[in-house]
């Protein structure tokens, strides 16, 4: 085991394997960030967790009752879903992380205690290491990299990309990838030299936007040119795809919600003396099923229409909530781009139109769309305006 890299990474070399493992994320005061996420996470699954307690308690004493045992497990849902947020406060504060090269494939794992999460990455060829700086700002000054909230992620030869390494100071990072990258360059899944490359890309304004010339085939978007304006039509995305997995989400939880609910009004399951918490609490859970479900409708069911030229750009978009429109000079638009949302399915940021005006806050419109649709009309509202794709 050699000890001598920087900031107590420890390397193990076998043969043509390296292993490099990370001490716990130096994050300083972010940790707090992780403290809240437990302390979330405590609160959410306190009540059912008390739940499924009193009724499981009867049968632990070998008194089965099979609405008490219904009772008592439908709960335990909720408290694995509480136990996420704190999963991830934890590893926030005390995770760490192990990096293989073995036998020609990319190996991380996050470590936390006795726990191991071990994700192999696809045996495809690697072209690209990038160490993706976080980034933070205020109101509309422009963003600053935190450096010492970086990652390592790799890009494959099909485009496509997968995160390595999170929460560690860039320059721990460009120390372990461009040792990596010997060892993939010697690889038969690495057919050029693998590049080791510093961007701003987790959640940072300024993610390369490169122009989209061709639609995507199977898109149903329809565009009308005449001289200088130009007018697409944005049809609805359905449920199932405009939703991005949304709609499912809320039927799980809202079928969860009708069993619990029919099994406490069962007579048989009333506790006397506290009802008012048990229908406050299924009331909330209700709601949240309830809004989660109104969102899904309303990214599946939207519609668009957007029509610009030289000097304007009007976008109207209609909802299960009506109509709304937007408008704006071309003197007033200081760049419009593809760009995250804010929102992440899988871990991948869903992507949205973004117009940034030269004063005030950007405005975001089709989130979750197919990204290259989205890119492709960005780039041709960006022909047709003069606009850049980043603020000048």
């Amino acid at each position: 085991m050699d000890e001598s890299g920087p900031q107590n990474i420890h390397r193990e070399y076998i043969g043509g394997n390296v292993r490099f493992e990370f001490p716990r994320r130096p994050l300083g005061w972010g940790r707090l960030f992780g403290a809240a996420l437990v302390g979330f996470g405590l609160l959410f699954v306190w009540m059912p967790g008390h739940m499924a307690w009193e009724n499981l308690r009867p049968v632990l004493h070998g008194k089965v009752e099979v609405f008490s045992l219904i009772f008592g497990l439908f709960p335990l849902l909720f408290v694995i879903v509480g136990c996420l947020p704190m999963g991830i406060g934890l590893l926030i504060i005390f995770g760490r992380c192990r990096l293989e090269w073995n036998e020609g494939q990319l190996w991380s794992t996050e470590l936390l205690g006795p726990f191991r999460w071990k994700r192999r990455l696809p045996r495809q060829p690697i072209s690209k290491l990038e160490i993706s700086l976080a980034t933070s700002r205020s109101g509309n000054g422009p963003a600053k990299p935190v450096e010492n909230f970086s990652g390592i992620t790799a890009l494959f030869a099909d485009g496509t990309r997968k995160p390595v390494v999170w929460g560690y100071p860039k320059s721990w990072l460009l120390d372990v990838a461009g040792e990596l990258s010997t060892y993939m360059d010697g690889s038969s899944l690495s057919a050029e030299t693998v590049k080791v490359e510093v961007v701003q890309r987790l959640g940072g304004p300024d993610e390369p936007n490169d122009d989209v010339l061709q639609l995507p085939a199977s898109s149903l978007l329809q565009l009308t040119e005449s001289l200088s304006v130009i007018r697409v039509k944005v049809p609805p995305a359905g449920l199932w795809k405009g939703s991005k997995g949304l709609f499912f989400f809320a039927l799980l939880w809202c079928g969860f919600m009708a069993v619990f609910t029919t099994v406490f009004l069962l007579p048989s399951t009333v506790k006397n003396g506290s009802e008012v918490v048990f229908y406050l609490f299924i009331a909330g859970f209700w709601l949240i099923g309830i809004f989660l479900m109104t969102a899904a409708f309303n990214m599946g069911r939207r519609t668009a229409e957007i029509s610009a030229d030289a000097g304007c750009l009007r976008i109207a978009t209609k909802g299960i909530f009506g109509v709304k429109q937007r408008e704006w000079a071309t003197s007033e638009i200081a760049a419009i781009r593809a760009g995250p949302s804010g929102m992440e399915v899988n871990d991948r940021p869903v992507i949205e139109l973004q117009i940034h005006p030269i004063a005030g806050k950007k405005a975001g419109f089709l989130a979750g769309r197919d990204e290259q649709e989205l890119r492709w009309l960005a780039t041709r509202l960006r022909q047709t305006l003069k606009v850049p794709a980043q603020r000048i």
